[in-house]
């Protein structure tokens, strides 16, 4: 099973399984991590949820909609590999990727 390491903002490290389609900030909560505040519930009108993503080598980002570029875009402490945990979607070939929290947000909600 696919799985990618969780580093929660004091720098807790875990490791999650992956599940195909399922939203980052599903599988971050459903994990018992509550420190991801995803305020506006995973509509994308905030950036809460903000986590940076180091993927492993020869991994494209996947793509990102306008709706996510336009919150990150405003979004603080944003970094180039930031995304927002309600729209980026897991998948395989994401294993072994490393997921930051970022630090709280409250400039969009």
């Amino acid at each position: 099973m696919a799985k990618f390491t969780l580093e929660t903002r004091d720098g807790t490290r875990s490791e999650i399984a992956g599940k195909d389609r399922a939203t980052m900030m599903k599988l971050i909560r459903k994990s018992g991590v509550e420190e991801l505040i995803a305020e506006c519930g995973g509509s994308c009108t905030c950036a809460t949820c903000q986590i940076y993503v180091d993927l492993p080598d020869g991994v494209a980002m996947p793509s990102m909609e306008p709706a996510e570029a336009i919150m990150l875009a405003k979004a603080a402490n944003r970094e180039l590999n930031s995304r927002l945990a309600c729209q980026m979607k897991f998948d395989s070939s994401l294993d072994g990727m490393h997921v930051r929290i970022a630090p709280e947000d409250y400039s969009n909600s």
